[in-house]
C-alpha cells in the first residue's frame, strides 16, 4: 500500500467512526485545564528521547494528532475524534480546555495548522460547499478582537484531495507528496513538487521554507518515519534525512510541526502527542534564547 492510499484508509476510518458526526466529541470536551500555567502547559520539557505531551489532557485513549502551537505560545491546536480541538492560555496566564473550536464539532475537519502569525488557522473538512470539489478540502479561519471567525473555503487549483495543507509565512501551501501551491497576486497556482521530487506526507514547511519536515513509508514496513529536507540557495533541496533512532520508533510516525522558538518538534505517534528536543533534528539551527 502506498502513502497516498494508506492516508486515504486512515481518513476513511476515522470518517466511519463518527456515527451522526462529531457531537459526543463536542460533549465530552468542554472541561478545564486542571489550573495549568507556564508554557506548554506547565510539563516538563524534554530532552532527545520523545515523550507523550500532556498526558490525560491533550493526549488521551482517544485518537489525537495534527498538534500545534501558535507563535506566540498562548494557543495551541490539535484534532480529537474529527473535531478541532483548542487549549487557551488566558491574561492570567492560566490555561483553559481543550474544547472543541467555535468552527468545528458539526462536519469532519483534520489536520489543522496555524499561520507562522497566529492569526489564521488552516485546516481539512468534509463539510459542504458549493464550490468543494474535492472530498476534503482546505478551509481557512482568521483571529479577530472577538475570538475566531467563520471559516473560508481555500480555492486550489487541484483535482487531488487535501489531506495535509502546511502553511509558510509567504501564504505558500505544503501538501501530500511535497508539493507546494504558490500564493500569487492573492490567487494560489497549481502544484508543483519540490526539486528534486520525492515522497512524502504530513509536511510541515517551516516559516522562511528553509526546510521541511514529513513521513515516508519504508520499504518493506508498514509504518512511516519522519525525514527532513533543507532548501538550498538555488532553491533545490536537499536529500531525505531521517530524524535518527531516537525519534523513528517503529510505528506511524506524522503530523510533525517545530515551534516558532525551533527548541521542540512535536509529532504524532500511536494514536498520542509526543514532543522531543529539536536537536534532533539533522543539521538543527540553534533555538532562540529564553527559558
Amino acid at each position: 500500500m502506498n502513502a497516498r492510499r494508506w492516508r486515504l484508509l486512515l481518513f476513511a476510518l476515522t470518517s466511519a467512526t463518527l456515527t451522526g458526526g462529531v457531537t459526543a466529541v463536542a460533549q465530552q470536551a468542554s472541561g478545564v485545564v486542571r489550573t495549568l500555567t507556564g508554557p506548554y502547559l506547565g510539563q516538563k520539557p524534554p530532552g532527545t528521547a520523545p515523550e507523550i505531551f500532556a498526558p490525560g489532557i491533550v493526549s488521551t485513549r482517544e485518537d489525537e494528532h495534527g498538534f500545534e502551537v501558535a507563535a506566540d505560545g498562548n494557543e495551541m491546536v490539535f484534532v480529537r475524534g474529527g473535531a478541532i480541538m483548542l487549549i487557551v492560555r488566558g491574561p492570567d496566564g492560566r490555561w483553559s480546555g481543550p474544547a472543541v473550536a467555535p468552527f468545528s464539532g458539526k462536519h469532519i475537519d483534520g489536520e489543522p495548522c496555524f499561520s507562522p502569525d497566529g492569526r489564521r488557522i488552516y485546516f481539512c473538512s468534509r463539510r459542504p460547499h458549493p464550490r468543494a470539489r474535492l472530498a476534503s478540502n482546505v478551509w481557512v479561519v482568521d483571529k479577530g478582537s472577538t475570538g475566531w471567525g467563520n471559516p473560508v473555503l481555500v480555492d486550489l487549483p487541484t483535482s487531488r484531495v487535501i489531506h495535509a495543507p502546511s502553511v509558510a509565512a509567504n501564504g505558500t501551501i505544503y501538501e501530500d507528496g511535497l508539493v507546494r501551491f504558490t500564493l500569487q497576486n492573492g490567487k494560489y497556482l497549481p502544484a508543483e513538487p519540490l526539486r528534486p521530487p520525492s515522497p512524502g506526507i504530513w509536511p510541515f514547511i517551516a516559516p522562511d521554507e528553509s526546510f521541511v519536515l514529513f513521513s515516508v513509508r519504508q520499504q518493506g514496513r508498514w509504518d512511516f518515519d519522519l525525514f527532513v529536507r533543507r532548501r538550498q540557495i538555488d532553491g533545490t533541496w536537499s536529500a531525505a534525512l531521517p530524524l535518527g533512532k531516537e525519534v523513528n520508533a517503529p510505528t506511524l510516525m506524522g503530523n510533525p510541526f517545530v515551534t516558532a522558538d525551533l527548541r521542540y518538534l512535536f509529532f504524532g505517534s500511536r494514536f498520542d502527542v509526543y514532543w522531543v528536543s529539536a536537536e534532533t533534528i539533522p543539521g538543527h539551527i540553534a533555538p532562540a534564547k529564553g527559558p
